[in-house]
């Protein structure tokens, strides 16, 4: 006996794999995240009256809801600083700060007073930026954001500085958290049904496999190699990749 599904569901199906289609050119899982796990704070300079950091410890680890706050009192020359450290030295990364304030809208304007540089075993990289419109990401709410970059040397922690500004008015700077996103890369080549992987994801150990157009897994196996017969007629799938250390990766290609 066959039975038909409602045709509602036949289009939630479709839908949802044209969806995913759309979106998987390349992502990473949330797993990939590599939060700061340590951080170091004070007041710098000649003179900062009443600046302090409340609650450092807040603005390590994973947890994006809790926060560091970084007050400034009088600040004659000098100012605030928190560093936030990574486990290890990293390039080719994505750093992610999430920022915020008590109840005063994010904006350029607002955070003239903030500086950001990227550190190398506690050496500045002399990168000092102030925070541009093409670095600050606005969140859900207006008093909270991101500040988004790709460092250009390696760097193992980001140095957060306020010395003035408007912040300086309302009742504080916040630091969420910090990670590094690594940029992943993974390119397939599809050529006489062999389909050859490279990119500098670890291939070694992984699994790989392949749903069609209708949303069905027509292959699955082991990666021994970095190429595999994907045995299926020419047509578009979503290959997707599972590391022997369980991080997912998903791609569009084209088997042909």
């Amino acid at each position: 006996m066959k039975f038909n599904l409602p045709l509602r569901d036949n289009f939630s199906c479709k839908a949802a794999f044209v969806a995913l289609f759309l979106f998987s050119t390349q992502f990473l899982t949330a797993q990939n995240r590599i939060y700061a796990h340590a951080q170091s704070s004070g007041v710098f300079g000649v003179a900062c009256l009443g600046c302090r950091v409340d609650n450092p410890l807040n603005a390590i680890g994973g947890n994006e809801d809790d926060y560091s706050t970084m007050v400034l009192g009088t600040a004659l020359l000098g100012g605030i600083q928190q560093t936030l450290i990574f486990p290890d030295l990293r390039s080719d990364t994505r750093l992610v700060v999430g920022i915020g304030t008590d109840n005063i809208p994010l904006s350029v304007q607002l955070l003239s007073g903030v500086t950001l540089e990227t550190m190398n075993g506690g050496t500045s990289n002399d990168d000092r930026r102030t925070i541009d419109i093409s670095l600050l990401k606005l969140g859900a709410t207006p008093n909270r954001g991101t500040v988004e970059f790709k460092p250009e040397k390696p760097y193992d922690g980001i140095r957060i500085g306020l010395t003035g500004g408007v912040l300086s008015l309302g009742g504080g700077f916040r630091i969420y958290y910090a990670y590094q996103d690594p940029l992943i890369h993974l390119l397939a080549h599809s050529e006489n049904g062999q389909i050859t992987l490279s990119g500098n994801v670890a291939l070694e150990g992984s699994e790989v496999a392949l749903t069609n157009t209708s949303g069905k897994e027509v292959y699955r196996s082991k990666l021994r190699s970095n190429t595999f017969e994907s045995n299926q007629t020419d047509g578009v799938y979503i290959m997707t990749l599972q590391t022997k250390e369980g991080k997912t990766y998903s791609k569009k290609i084209v088997i042909k």
